[in-house]
């Protein structure tokens, strides 16, 4: 990290200090009708603000109340989550970025105290003491004609109190800190424009934008659904009765919402197949093992818009398969096996994505994702590509974020010393190298679950209740969003994820009569 003119950090043990939170951003997220919205992913649009001390998280999710607090507990106590104001007054703290001092005045008529202690804890000298009305404010702290030693810095916004430390330096390139002036100098600046964006994403409903002048406060979200799906699960699959049932066969539905007519969906068993278009056969019997294609508009002139099943026959009466994300989100699918028995399997999309416009999936992913994640998608409306499939270079070597995984990678091999060796972004995404045969670890990594007890031969990690992954940064942001989407969280998002059971697959040794393969756009 390149050093700032101030460098803060802080202090875990300073008399009188009250460690607390750089961000109180909180509120309740609810739809229409004013029923809350739980799991609504919450996020500000900045990656990461690390205060030294903890990990402020700037990703959460509601909820059972539909309630958010974005911020980190860093000494805060615990206060009941029914009432997030409680929560986010106990957790008020300033950050410093770029060699200021950020923080935000909860109320007007704030009292704002700043003082600089050496590191006994004796004042050197108050900076300020003065009423500021609300708002958020960024504070350039000038040392002049004090030694290069470092200092604290003590900061009380109406009573609470946050100490970080200050390193004097040469002058900078912004030009807040010198060593020759002996007179001190702090200057304020109030932040009259947004200092972030605010970003509420929930499956299926309209996106949360809101800029953010304040890095404190309540910000309150109703969003509508962005779909037309009615939960008519029987209309969907269509006349189930005229299907073959003389063992497992595909029979491929249009469900584009009226994107495409049939004459539009084809299919083919293997890249290179034949395509063959519904309106002349819309079955197909499973022979052969391999991928089964079923391509929208193939006369696209890149032949973009298609998605697969993986497949396998057993004998004449038996079927194993499973969509998959692990290159790429492409288009809606999902499959319905039917058993002679009368029973039925669904794996895939979940329906409404099928009855919303294909430029909202691409836009729920975007104000979903974390920045490293959102070029994913921004690429064309070919697919949402997973990391390490995309064609612009972010995770591998040379790439902005190539070191993403960096020091997650050094805290997961401290608590396993068997952790195979240091590696690429891509390589931990792609499940390649050193970890093509360590698919414990590759899911641990992705999923961020690699400093978790772990248990015997790595069940904790294989069987975690779903709701511990991909809780924190770094992890495989894409995998979760399609896992999000995905019927009963089921999901091939990166190459191992089958470890624990969490993928896309069925698999019948007999009485499969058909297979319903539907497609969306």
């Amino acid at each position: 990290m390149r050093k700032a003119a101030v460098l803060c950090a802080i202090l875990a043990f300073f008399p009188g200090a009250v460690f607390s939170q750089m961000v109180g951003l909180y509120g309740i997220i609810t739809d229409e009708g004013g029923t809350p919205l739980t799991h609504t992913v919450v996020r500000l649009s900045q990656t990461t603000y690390n205060n030294g001390f903890c990990q402020a998280p700037y990703m959460v999710t509601t909820d059972a109340y539909g309630h958010y607090v974005l911020g980190a507990y860093c000494g805060c106590g615990n206060v009941n989550p029914k009432n997030p104001v409680a929560r986010t007054a106990a957790c008020l703290r300033p950050l410093c970025i770029g060699g200021k001092v950020i923080f935000s005045v909860p109320s007007d008529d704030a009292l704002v105290r700043m003082s600089m202690y050496d590191l006994s804890g004796k004042l050197v000298r108050d900076l300020m003491n003065k009423s500021l009305p609300r708002s958020t404010y960024s504070a350039s702290i000038d040392t002049r004609g004090i030694s290069a030693q470092p200092y604290l810095l003590r900061l009380i916004v109406n009573g609470t109190s946050s100490v970080m430390r200050l390193q004097p330096g040469l002058r900078s390139q912004g030009g807040e800190i010198t060593a020759s002036d002996p007179a001190p100098q702090t200057r304020l600046e109030k932040l009259a424009a947004a200092v972030d964006t605010l970003r509420a994403t929930e499956p299926g409903y309209t996106l949360g934008v809101t800029p953010v002048t304040l890095l404190v406060g309540s910000y309150d979200f109703v969003l509508k659904k962005n779909n037309t799906w009615d939960g008519d699960e029987n209309a969907f699959w269509g006349d189930t009765g005229s299907y073959p049932r003389s063992g497992p066969t595909l029979v491929v539905l249009n469900r584009t919402n009226g994107a495409f007519p049939d004459s539009e969906i084809f299919w083919s068993n293997g890249p290179n197949g034949e395509k063959i278009p519904i309106t002349r056969q819309d079955t197909c019997r499973v022979t052969i093992s391999g991928r089964f294609y079923i391509w929208v508009a193939p006369s696209d002139s890149n032949n973009r818009y298609f998605d697969i099943i993986e497949q396998m026959p057993y004998g004449t009466l038996g079927w194993a398969g499973n969509t998959t994300r692990v290159e790429g989100w492409r288009l809606p699918i999902a499959f319905r096996v039917h058993y002679s028995t009368g029973g039925d399997t669904v794996i895939g999309d979940s329906y409404w994505m099928f009855r919303q416009t294909r430029q909202s999936k691409f836009d729920e992913f975007v104000n979903e994702v974390p920045r490293e994640f959102t070029g994913l998608a921004t690429q064309g409306s070919a697919a949402i590509w997973a990391p390490y499939t995309s064609p612009v270079n972010y995770f591998d070597t040379g790439g902005p974020y190539a070191d993403y995984f960096l020091a997650y990678e050094d805290s997961v091999i401290a608590h396993n010393p068997d952790a195979p060796a240091k590696t690429t972004s891509w390589n931990i995404f792609a499940c390649a190298s050193p970890l093509s045969s360590s698919p414990f670890f590759c899911g641990a990594y992705n999923r961020h679950v690699g400093t978790l007890p772990r248990g015997n031969q790595f069940f904790n990690w294989d069987i975690l209740d779903t709701a511990s992954y991909y809780k924190d940064s770094p992890c495989n942001y894409y995998s979760k969003w399609c896992h999000r989407r995905s019927i009963n969280n089921l999901c091939y998002g990166f190459p191992y994820d089958d470890a624990g059971g969490h993928e896309a697959w069925v698999e019948v040794v007999k009485d499969v009569q058909w297979i319903a393969v539907a497609i969306g756009w």
